[in-house]
């Protein structure tokens, strides 16, 4: 029988299955990371967390698997959505991630707003600009940890924002 490992990183943990050929799950592994909330709003994670956490599930549910691994055909693999996680230039993480539910950034949509009107910004992206989505945590680093911001690894495309 053939087999497939699916991996979710969650917000709490990530959770890994072994799943038969006919979608039964075999095994189930889940390996938690702690969430940091420093001031009310903040919600971050250490993107090492998750991959430690990553490669040790999938460790024990392979050496746990009572068939051979060479019938685990597929890895399937879902992740959090607007996370930001900033690299430098060696890919090193600058900082933890500010996850999808991280609301500090109310300041930075304004700002974005201001910037390109926000019937115009609905117009070209067809989204408001919210504290969870990416650019107003990028505007918040920038103006909050701007030694981090001089590290972004494409810094060169974002030189252009205020």
């Amino acid at each position: 029988m053939k087999y497939v490992i699916g991996v979710d990183l969650g917000t709490s943990a990530v959770k890994i299955l072994l799943v038969n050929q006919n979608g039964s799950v075999v095994q189930e592994i889940s390996k938690s990371y702690p969430l940091y909330q420093e001031k009310v709003g903040y919600s971050e994670q250490d993107p090492n967390d998750w991959v430690e956490q990553t490669i040790a599930g999938i460790s024990e549910l392979v050496a746990a698997f009572k068939g051979n691994p060479e019938d685990i055909e597929g890895l399937s693999f879902s992740g959090q959505m607007h996370g930001l996680v900033l690299l430098d230039e060696d890919n090193q993480v600058l900082r933890n991630a500010i996850l999808w539910n991280d609301t500090r950034t109310t300041q930075e949509c304004s700002q974005i707003y201001e910037k390109v009107g926000k019937d115009r910004l609905l117009e070209i992206t067809k989204n408001p600009a919210l504290e969870g989505f990416t650019l107003p945590k990028i505007l918040w680093v920038k103006k909050h940890e701007p030694h981090i911001f001089k590290y972004l690894f494409y810094r060169r495309i974002m030189s252009g924002i205020d």
